[in-house]
């Protein structure tokens, strides 16, 4: 079984609801995760670095979405008495009920992480109206829980500090998000002439429209050029005139699929674009991370976001002149064969899965406390 397999893991009937269970009475600590959804962030986040523990007899654990805890109707504390978690995780996790599972758990000792990877509680107009109403209806849940938590667990510096400043009193602690693994095509795909992509949800669309002036223009003086989007985001009005030439492909159903169906795509190049507001500044380098991992290079804005995160020859910074910045990376085939090899070299230091599981296992022992060495279990 490869590691992408692994990472989807196995949904199987575990107590009360479908969620997923990879325990064994023998692997601690026992950790409880529930998340938003079984989406993006709970894969990249915890899936993959708890199996890697499990693995190693260094965790088990077992995950509920908030659609499991809704439909147990009041099961999840039987989930809790069963399972004796050791600690609680809880990423993005907004329903009305959060709050009231949280100090369930602290009633009994269980030390509560909070885990976030955007500012959830201040949502800016571009994402659009749906996701507003959605994140928005949860706010108040997410407010009280990263208030009430034993630690809150960030995903980037940014997050961290602007976290801090509105929960002074929590601990608090950051890190890397996204790991880096290397993929290869199932099958290398032809293309007639280069293809320049972009992957992204409907909230990016204001982030892909810095782009497509400049994508218009190449589009045509090349008629070779192509252009292809990945995932919930819409093909901008302005570039559907190129029939036959753009391209929609729709999001995967696993955080797996995705990534190897994008690595499949074989782009030659992956825009990172980004609008500069406090939102977006908290956010991680993921596009780079993942980009990278399917053998694309990338082209990003020039935002402490990505600046931070890739170095000089890895990828290519842009300010305002997108157009220029996109002319030099087509003509020269070389340069972007040597920013995929310096951007794969840095990923599998800096980003690297072993990085990110050391990690895990670091939050989980500091939100545990100094006794974590010698559990006792939860009462």
């Amino acid at each position: 079984m490869g590691w992408l397999e692994r990472l989807v893991g196995t949904r199987r009937e575990a107590p009360a609801a479908a969620g997923v269970a990879v325990d064994q009475p023998s692997a601690e600590p026992r950790v409880l995760v529930l998340t938003e959804h079984f989406n993006a962030t709970y894969f990249i986040s915890f899936d993959l670095p708890l199996r890697r523990l499990h693995a190693a007899g260094r965790a088990s654990f077992r995950a509920y979405s908030q659609q499991d805890v809704a439909a147990s109707a009041g099961q999840w504390t039987r989930w809790i008495e069963e399972f004796r978690p050791q600690v609680v995780v809880f990423t993005r996790y907004g329903a009305a009920d959060g709050p009231e599972i949280l100090r369930h758990c602290k009633a009994r000792d269980i030390p509560v992480v909070y885990h976030i990877d955007d500012d959830l509680l201040e949502l800016p107009p571009s994402l659009g109206a749906e996701i507003l109403k959605r994140q928005g209806a949860a706010a108040q849940a997410r407010r009280a829980m990263l208030a009430e938590c034993d630690l809150i667990y960030a995903s980037t510096a940014e997050l961290a500090k602007v976290l801090g400043s509105r929960f002074p009193r929590q601990p608090l602690v950051q890190g890397i998000y996204a790991s880096y693994r290397e993929l290869r095509p199932a099958a290398p795909r032809e293309h007639a002439g280069p293809v320049i992509g972009y992957m992204g949800s409907k909230g990016h669309r204001e982030d892909l429209e810095l782009v497509v002036p400049a994508l218009v223009e190449l589009m045509q003086a090349r008629p070779e050029l192509r252009f292809e989007t990945f995932g919930t985001i819409e093909m901008p009005a302005e570039l559907r005139r190129f029939e036959g030439r753009v391209r929609h492909h729709p999001v995967q159903k696993s955080y797996a699929e995705f990534l190897q169906s994008m690595a499949d795509l074989g782009w030659s190049i992956g825009l990172a674009p980004l609008v500069d507001e406090p939102f977006n500044r908290c956010k991680a380098p993921t596009k780079f991370i993942e980009y990278t991992s399917c053998g694309i290079p990338a082209v990003a804005s020039n935002l402490p976001v990505y600046a931070d995160a890739i170095p000089a020859g890895a990828g290519l910074l842009v300010g305002e002149d997108w157009k220029g910045a996109l002319e030099a990376v087509l003509d020269s085939p070389d340069r972007r064969a040597s920013m995929l090899d310096a951007a794969r070299r840095h990923c599998s230091r800096t980003f690297s899965p072993e990085r990110l599981e050391g990690q895990v296992e670091e939050v989980l022992r500091s939100a545990r406390g100094p006794t974590a060495s010698h559990p006792t279990g939860a009462r």
